[in-house]
């Protein structure tokens, strides 16, 4: 492995030190008393299987491989995972481990897969056709919960139900532009955190939603949003809608970014010196900018508002340790709504600011190394960060009407390289796309179709 001296890129440097702060990844979620089938588990191993497909880590691999071999008998049943709690954030592993298994493929991994989409397919819903987030948290819809399901159901469709999948495919985006609707406050141009249809205690009595908009909860649904498009066909006839829907959040989320550290407070509504910077949702919000322009989502003003952000991060929430690893500090350890035995989660800027900030979340680790990832894209490593390595962003991405031939001699700010829909480089620049295989790909901003 690297030592700190070695380390020329952020995403290498936050996965090396997790891997040295917890020697397992299924006690990644702090729980030292024993091995967890958690969505906070799930996020950070997704991060770090990136990090492993542009890097090849040994190291990172062997640590990767621990968790389906703790987690995932013979048979594929899961550590600790009960169906009837029918509870959104236990999906959220699932999205890991369909990508393990694409790269790494083993049965019993592929009937855990199956075990969980039947989670997906049962899981009860409002009258309107959206997933309760929880059993307990039942006829609520929450932004978080969009993000632990729907990325995995789309993405699992072609291979858990072949022939079903424009029929999911239509489910997943009417329950998320159903979910933009009730969530979404004209007044604020912002998404609060949840929705309740049956007026819970934190819900309004007219709109059904709660209080404010939480950081977090909008950078759930804003990753969602990305993840999904990442799994959906280029010639789906509805993928516009959610091209839309994210286009509209992150016009939104760039207007809520502080404009002297670049990164944004735990609760966005809402100005009040209680309020705090924090991490995981900044982190989430930089990589969906990044991302949204290089998958040509958004325009360079967006891309240049996510390098502010990213510069922002590192210089607010990264500090280097005595022992040569890095932590990600001022991360909202959890915020919720209810349940009624919870009177005190209602969802106010006070109980907001009730819970706990902590260091090296994997709510936001997570996040901060796919946000590394999308910077590394563009050539910036630790030691040249304040750099400027984007000029002429726009003669990078190209119109419509530019054919495929010019495309190939054209500038880019990623070294011309090929990309697929999840965002990962495969094939470097220099090379003609007849010698690429089949499949839909990113390049020089546009989508190309192989056939």
């Amino acid at each position: 492995m690297l030592t700190a001296q070695e380390y020329t890129h952020y995403s290498e440097w936050m996965v090396a030190s997790e891997m040295k702060r917890t020697a397992h990844p299924y006690n990644l979620n702090f729980s030292p008393w024993g091995a967890q089938w958690s969505y906070q588990v799930g996020i950070e191993l997704d991060a770090m299987l990136d990090v492993y497909l542009k890097y090849k880590s040994v190291a990172v691999l062997k640590y990767l491989k621990e968790y389906p071999a703790k987690m995932i008998a013979s048979d594929g049943n899961i550590t600790n995972y009960v169906q009837s709690d029918y509870n959104l954030d236990n999906v959220r592993p699932a999205h890991f481990l369909l990508r393990y298994y694409q790269n790494f493929p083993a049965n019993k991994e592929l009937l855990a897969l199956n075990t969980l989409f039947k989670q997906l397919e049962e899981q009860p819903r409002t009258t309107n056709g959206v997933w309760w987030h929880k059993a307990i948290y039942a006829n609520q819809v929450w932004l978080d919960g969009v993000f632990m399901g729907m990325p995995f159901y789309t993405l699992a469709a072609p291979l858990l139900k072949p022939g079903e999948e424009t029929d999911i495919y239509d489910d997943a985006v009417n329950q998320m532009t159903t979910t933009d609707k009730k969530t979404y406050d004209a007044a604020t141009d912002l998404w609060k955190h949840a929705w309740s249809e049956a007026k819970i205690f934190w819900a309004d009595e007219v709109t059904g939603q709660s209080q404010h908009t939480w950081g977090r909860a909008l950078g759930w649904y804003a990753m969602a949003l990305v993840e999904v498009l990442d799994a959906l066909p280029e010639d789906y006839t509805r993928r516009q809608e959610i091209v839309e829907v994210f286009q509209h959040v992150m016009a939104s989320v760039v207007k809520y970014q502080d404009e002297t550290s670049g990164v944004w407070f735990d609760v966005l509504d809402v100005v009040d010196d209680r309020n705090y910077l924090e991490a995981t949702c900044s982190s989430m919000f930089a990589y969906c900018l990044l991302k949204g322009f290089r998958m040509g989502y958004l325009d360079a003003s967006y891309q240049q508002a996510g390098i502010k952000a990213y510069r922002g991060i590192v210089k607010e929430f990264v500090k280097k340790n005595t022992n040569n690893t890095i932590s990600l500090t001022k991360c909202c350890e959890v915020s919720g709504l209810g349940p009624e035995n919870k009177p005190n989660r209602d969802g106010s800027f006070e109980y907001y600011m009730s819970e706990n900030v902590r260091d090296n979340d994997p709510k936001g680790i997570g996040p901060f190394v796919w946000a590394s990832l999308e910077m590394e894209e563009l050539g910036y490593q630790v030691d040249n960060l304040d750099e400027d390595l984007t000029t002429d962003l726009r003669s990078s991405f190209l119109s419509d009407d530019v054919n495929e031939d010019k495309a190939s001699n054209q500038h880019s700010v990623y070294g011309n390289a090929w990309f697929d829909l999840g965002g990962r480089k495969i094939a470097d620049g220099n090379i003609s796309s007849s010698q690429i295989r089949k499949g839909i790909y990113v390049h020089n901003g546009k989508k190309i179709s192989r056939k």
